[in-house]
C-alpha cells in the first residue's frame, strides 16, 4: 500500500513549497518537523530557542531519541543520523510545479543541487547547500496564498535565457564549539521559538540573511544571541540596500522538565554598525541610552507548560511600543504588541495520529512599523522588516489569526497534514480622523495600505509656505484593534500529502509531495492605500489648514475613503496546487 501511494505521488511530481536541503542551513528540512513532534511528546525538552542548529547539536538531539525513543522514533532518528553523518556530500535534483487559479498562474522549477555536512575537526563543522534553479517565474503574490511569503532563497537577477530564468540559491554555515557551547556564522534563515512557524519574534518565513549565533545550552538554562545582517528598503518597499541589523539575545529558564520561560531583548537599527549590541547579558534599551535612544528596542516574553505527557501550552508576547504611563493610570493607551498562544497534543509514542495543534496570533495596530526618517525614499532601518517583507509573523499590523493543524502518519514515511487558517485584517488608516494627518496623507505620498510599512508618525506642514513643521502620531493614546468598518476575512483550508523515504546505501532520501489550498478572501482590497495625492490636493503642501479650509480637506478625504471602501469590497475564491519530487543520493 505504501509503495502504491508513493508511486502515485511520484507520478504526480509531488508538492513543494520550500527547498529541502539539510537542517544546519535549512529550516524547512523534514528533520525540524520530526523535532517538533519529539518536543511535543516530551522526548526532548532542552533544544535551543534559536534555529537552525549546527551538526553538533543535531547529533546530540538524535542521540537522545535513539536512546529514549520507541522503535519508530529510533528508526526515524537513525535515518537522519545516516543522512547528516554517514556521507559528507549529497547530490540530487528536484522538479516542482505550482498552479494558482488567481490569474491562472503556472510555475515550474527544475533544480539540481548539492549539499555538504562535514566535520573538519572535533569542534569545527561546516554545512552548505547550492542549487541552480531553472524556472519560468519567481514566486509572487499571485502564486501564493494570502499572507504567505516565498520559502525560496533566490534573489532576482538578470539570469534569463529566453523566457526562462536560471538563478542560483546558496546557504552555508560554519560552527565552532560543542553542543553545549557553540558559535555559528552563516547565511540562511533563522527562527526563534516556541513558535517556529511564522512566530512573532523571528520567523523562518523571512528571506535568508547573514547571521552570527552564540548559544550556551545548559540543562536548566540557556543563553542565545544572534546578529542578523538584513537588507533595508524604503517605505515603498524599494531600494534594497545594506547596513540594517537586528541584534537579539535571550535567556531561557527551565526549572522543571515540564516548565520553561524566556525573555528576549531585541534592537533594530542601521546606517552604522553598533558594537554596543554585541555585549552579552546586557540590556539593549539601557545600552542605547548612551546615545540618547537612537534605535528601536523591542522586548519579548515566552513560556511553555507541559502538564502531562504530550500536552503542551505555549505563549509569547512581543512589545514594540507601550503607553506605560496611560496603562498605569488605567486610561486608554497605545499597545504596539504582538502575541501568540497555542495548545497542542502530540502522541507520546509512534502512532498513526501524530498531533493536533491550535494557536491564535494577534498583531496590534502599528506593531513592527517604527520609522527613523520621514523622507519616505530613504531606507527605514527601524521597522521590523528584511528584504521588503516582515521579519516576524507574516501578518500585517491590526490582524489576528486562528490556526488549526492535524498530522497523520498512517504508514511509516507517509504523512497527511490537514490545516485550516482563519485571518482577519483591517487597515488602521481607515480610522484616522486627525485633520493634520489627513492633510499630510493627501498632499504627500505616504504609505497608507495598513502594512508594516504604514507607520503611525508623519511630519506635518501647516504654516505659510510650509514654514511650520511638527510631528503627528496616530493613536498615541489609543489602540483601535479591529475597530474599523471594513475588515478583510480570509479562510485557507489546506491538505498536504508527503512520502519521505530513505536511500539506505547513501544516506540520501526521496521526497514526494502533493498539496492543495482552497482560499476564501473577502474584501481583499483592504490592503490597498486609503489616501493618495490627487489633482485636488496638488499644492496643499505650501498651504495651511486655514488657507485650504478644513471642510475642503475633509471633503477630498471622504471622497477617497468612499472609493477605497468600494474597491476594498469583494470576494475571491482561489485554488493553489503544489507538486514536487526530490531525490538526493
Amino acid at each position: 500500500m505504501k509503495k502504491f501511494l508513493c508511486a502515485v505521488l511520484l507520478f504526480a511530481a509531488a508538492y513543494q513549497t520550500h527547498l529541502f536541503a539539510q537542517a544546519p542551513v535549512d529550516l524547512f528540512d523534514p528533520f525540524y518537523d520530526d523535532l517538533s513532534i519529539w518536543e511535543g511528546s516530551g522526548l526532548i525538552n532542552d533544544a535551543p530557542s534559536i534555529r537552525p542548529y549546527p551538526l553538533q547539536e543535531i547529533e546530540r538531539l538524535l542521540q537522545i531519541v535513539i536512546e529514549k525513543g520507541d522503535a519508530g522514533q529510533r528508526r526515524k532518528a537513525a535515518e537522519y543520523q545516516a543522512r547528516f553523518f554517514q556521507r559528507a556530500f549529497h547530490v540530487g535534483g528536484k522538479t516542482e510545479f505550482n498552479f494558482a487559479s488567481r490569474g491562472s498562474k503556472k510555475q515550474f522549477f527544475i533544480t539540481p543541487f548539492g549539499t555538504l555536512n562535514y566535520s573538519v575537526m572535533k569542534f569545527l563543522t561546516i554545512s552548505a547547500y547550492l542549487s541552480v534553479n531553472v524556472m519560468n517565474t519567481l514566486d509572487n503574490e499571485t502564486l501564493l496564498p494570502a499572507y504567505s511569503y516565498s520559502q525560496k532563497d533566490i534573489a532576482d537577477d538578470a539570469g534569463n535565457i529566453g523566457k526562462l530564468k536560471i538563478l542560483p540559491a546558496f546557504n552555508t554555515s560554519a560552527t565552532f564549539g560543542t553542543a553545549e557551547y557553540y558559535f555559528t556564522a552563516g547565511l540562511g534563515r533563522t527562527s526563534y521559538g516556541p513558535f517556529h512557524d511564522s512566530g512573532i519574534f523571528i520567523s523562518r518565513d523571512a528571506f535568508h540573511a547573514g547571521h552570527f549565533i552564540l548559544a550556551v545550552n545548559k540543562k536548566k538554562w540557556a543563553y542565545n544571541q544572534v546578529l542578523l545582517l538584513l537588507s533595508a528598503t524604503n517605505d515603498y518597499k524599494t531600494g534594497i540596500g545594506p547596513q540594517k541589523f537586528i541584534a537579539s539575545h535571550s535567556i531561557d529558564i527551565r526549572p522543571l522538565s515540564w516548565l520553561s520561560f524566556s525573555i528576549i531583548d531585541t534592537m533594530s537599527y542601521g546606517g552604522r554598525f553598533e558594537p554596543m549590541y554585541l555585549i552579552p547579558f546586557s540590556a539593549f534599551f539601557l545600552g542605547q541610552s548612551v546615545y540618547h535612544f537612537p534605535d528601536n528596542s523591542l522586548i519579548g516574553l515566552s513560556a511553555t507548560i507541559k502538564p502531562v505527557k504530550g500536552l503542551r501550552f505555549d505563549s509569547a508576547f512581543y512589545v514594540d511600543d507601550l503607553g506605560l504611563n496611560e496603562v498605569l493610570k488605567f486610561t486608554d493607551a497605545r499597545f504596539r504588541i504582538a502575541g501568540e498562544f497555542g495548545v497542542s497534543y502530540t502522541m507520546p509514542n509512534t502512532h498513526w495520529f501524530s498531533f493536533v495543534d491550535l494557536n491564535y496570533t494577534l498583531v496590534m495596530p502599528y506593531m513592527y512599523t517604527h520609522v527613523d526618517d520621514h523622507n519616505q525614499n530613504k531606507p527605514n532601518y527601524q521597522n521590523y522588516t528584511h528584504h521588503g517583507a516582515p521579519l516576524g509573523t507574516n501578518l500585517d499590523p491590526n490582524s489576528d489569526r486562528i490556526y488549526l493543524k492535524l498530522k497523520f502518519r498512517p504508514l511509516y514515511g507517509f504523512d497527511i497534514d490537514i490545516s485550516d487558517t482563519f485571518i482577519r485584517h483591517a487597515n488602521t488608516t481607515e480610522s484616522i480622523a486627525d485633520i493634520g494627518m489627513i492633510k499630510d496623507y493627501l498632499e504627500r505620498n505616504y504609505t497608507t495600505d495598513g502594512s508594516v510599512f504604514n507607520h503611525p508618525t508623519i511630519t506635518s506642514r501647516d504654516g505659510a509656505n510650509g514654514s511650520t513643521v511638527w510631528k503627528n502620531h496616530a493613536f498615541l493614546y489609543a489602540t483601535p484593534f479591529m475597530q474599523q468598518k471594513t475588515i478583510q476575512y480570509i479562510n485557507q483550508l489546506a491538505f498536504d500529502v508527503s512520502c519521505h523515504l530513505p536511500i539506505v546505501k547513501s544516506g540520501g532520501y526521496m521526497l514526494f509531495k502533493l498539496g492543495y489550498v482552497f482560499e476564501t478572501n473577502i474584501n481583499p482590497g483592504v490592503r490597498n492605500n486609503v489616501y493618495l495625492p490627487s489633482d485636488t490636493s496638488k499644492g496643499w503642501a505650501n498651504k495651511s489648514i486655514a488657507d485650504i479650509g478644513e471642510a475642503e480637506i475633509r471633503k477630498e478625504a471622504a471622497r477617497q475613503l468612499e472609493n477605497w471602501r468600494a474597491n476594498a469590497k469583494g470576494k475571491q475564491f482561489n485554488h493553489y496546487i503544489r507538486l514536487s519530487a526530490e531525490v538526493a543520493y
